[in-house]
């Protein structure tokens, strides 16, 4: 089964009055490009978070964003060297401004950096433990929801496919018609030319022209593509850049039909090929 590159999860794991909280947010991209987001505290395990992820997730970008939460009161400590100069800034701005009334405690305690609440160190191996849990929640939420895109994406594919299909048998349908159409133009050419040509140097350069437009290696090489699009999607995996490959040569066979065409309906059929390659190809952009 095919993944599709965009899901969401979260997860949570506490223990001993700790608790952490992942959120993975996953969408497409050519590589695999994980971004972590910790606390300042944790900033260390970034490294381990990152690895965790890409041990699941093979291609797209992928956010990670972790909340931490411990119940721990800290210590309390004042500054009081910065609790008297801010005093005495006050009082000094009070009598430039000719201000009154009195410099309350609770002012000065309420001012930046006069009292902290200094927390213990955070102990890593608890905190990695309970972070590589709640993260491994969130990974299997969102690859749940890739997987239900995948299939979605899936069915889309596999249908459009089917379209392709058709529209290479019409092309093959109506290649064989071309060599008589084209010794009718030639012979009407020479009509209103008013020149008299061999019946045989006539076939002789339709053949000659028709041999140019033949598009038969063009359809037989479409179906090969085809079916091996049809493989990888049932073999699943990832096979994103795989079946993105198989699209471009697919393009490429059907701008060359195009390009060959000496039947109005044949360049008719191209335009709608390369149309559906290109509607395969914007949907493959998401698949893993």
């Amino acid at each position: 089964m095919i993944k599709s590159m965009t899901g969401f999860g979260f997860g949570e794991a506490e223990e001993g009055g700790a608790r952490a909280s992942v959120e993975v947010r996953c969408w497409n991209h050519r590589f695999c490009d994980v971004g972590v987001h910790l606390p300042k505290v944790l900033a260390r395990l970034e490294p381990e978070v990152a690895e965790l992820v890409r041990g699941r997730i093979s291609r797209g970008r992928v956010q990670v964003s972790v909340t931490w939460e411990e119940e721990s009161a800290g210590t309390p400590t004042v500054d009081l060297e910065l609790a008297r100069a801010y005093k005495e800034k006050l009082e000094e701005l009070r009598e430039i401004l000719k201000l009154k009334g009195e410099i309350e405690i609770g002012l000065i305690a309420g001012l930046p950096e006069v009292v902290r609440c200094e927390r213990e160190e955070v102990d890593l191996e608890r905190a990695w433990r309970l972070i590589s849990e709640a993260c491994s929640k969130a990974l299997e939420e969102a690859d749940a929801m890739r997987e239900r895109e995948g299939r979605k994406l899936g069915e889309f594919l596999s249908e459009k496919l089917g379209t392709l299909e058709e529209l290479v048998g019409e092309v093959e349908g109506l290649a064989p018609l071309q060599v008589e159409r084209i010794r009718a133009r030639l012979q009407e050419r020479m009509r209103e030319m008013e020149v008299k040509v061999d019946p045989d140097r006539i076939a002789v350069e339709a053949a000659l022209l028709a041999q140019r437009s033949d598009v038969t290696e063009e359809c037989v090489r479409l179906r090969s593509h085809i079916s091996q699009f049809r493989d990888s999607l049932k073999r699943g995996g990832v096979v994103g850049r795989r079946l993105d490959f198989l699209l471009q040569e697919m393009y490429r066979e059907a701008n060359t039909i195009g390009a060959k065409a000496a039947d109005a309906r044949i360049s008719n059929l191209a335009v709608s090929l390369k149309e559906g390659v290109e509607q395969l190809r914007e949907q493959v952009q998401n698949v893993e």
